[in-house]
């Protein structure tokens, strides 16, 4: 017999909540997520808000994000049923504990890059020194494991995200890698990590332990519909990546 209770995977930044600068002016906004000072970084509007209020209290909710375990311990919203982390790079438990079987198929996946990633972020960032263009970067890394590497502009502009990925790519730097690109986020990762492959396995053993039951995806970039489509449903913000690329190809 199936279950009932509905399982939710949802993405967090953009989807559940946002930086203040995507924010309304003058609208109202409640704390969502704060960064390594204790400032906030990321607010919830009333309709975010009633939104996540509504699946917590109808469903098993489980965020996806590309956040480290780290950054995803700084969002303070009552989630309960463990989270898929850093791009899939690493599932959690309810106790907050790694998925070790997961962590053991990410170990043969991320090997290879352990030294390559350090080294690329420092390319990355030289880059965008000789185009003129201000940027940070580092490597995501937890469990003994590095998984991606993220770049950000300094008060710039998204474009001079492309930029640098441009020279990267010209350069031959990221064979054997996939990029993810979704306002001031630029993402760096090898290839067999991704949301879609650590949801696949999450469902798998989900159904063994739980049986069949609806499952629903929520996300706003592009990279997000890789997963969303394991889904029996999914949604997305109407002012999203993702959302415009719908329209676009709709218009056409």
């Amino acid at each position: 017999m199936a279950n009932e209770r509905p399982l939710v995977l949802v993405d967090l930044d953009d989807t559940l909540f946002q930086t203040a600068r995507k924010m309304p002016p003058g609208g109202a906004r409640h704390p969502a997520s704060y960064d390594v000072a204790g400032e906030v970084s990321g607010y919830q509007n009333p309709v975010q808000q009633a939104l996540l209020s509504w699946l917590l209290s109808s469903a098993d909710v489980v965020p996806v994000t590309a956040r480290s375990a780290e950054a995803f311990g700084r969002v303070k919203l009552p989630f309960d049923g463990g989270a898929i982390c850093a791009h899939g790079g690493l599932i959690l438990d309810a106790e907050g504990q790694v998925d070790v079987q997961w962590h053991a198929v990410m170990g043969k996946v991320l090997g290879p890059f352990h030294e390559r990633l350090p080294a690329l972020c420092e390319t990355a960032l030289g880059l965008a020194d000789e185009l003129g263009v201000s940027l940070r970067g580092w490597v995501v890394e937890e469990a003994d494991q590095r998984h991606y590497v993220v770049v950000k502009h300094n008060d710039g502009q998204d474009h001079d995200l492309l930029r640098v990925l441009d020279a990267l790519e010209a350069r031959g730097l990221l064979k054997g890698m996939h990029s993810h690109r979704n306002g001031n986020n630029l993402a760096l990762l090898p290839t067999g990590l991704s949301k879609r492959q650590a949801v696949r396995h999450y469902l798998e053993r989900d159904r063994r332990e739980r049986g069949e039951r609806p499952v629903l995806g929520f996300g706003d970039s592009i990279t997000d519909l890789g997963f969303m489509n394991l889904c029996d449903f999914w949604a997305t913000p109407a002012s999203s990546q993702l959302a415009a690329l719908v329209q676009e190809h709709a218009d056409a």
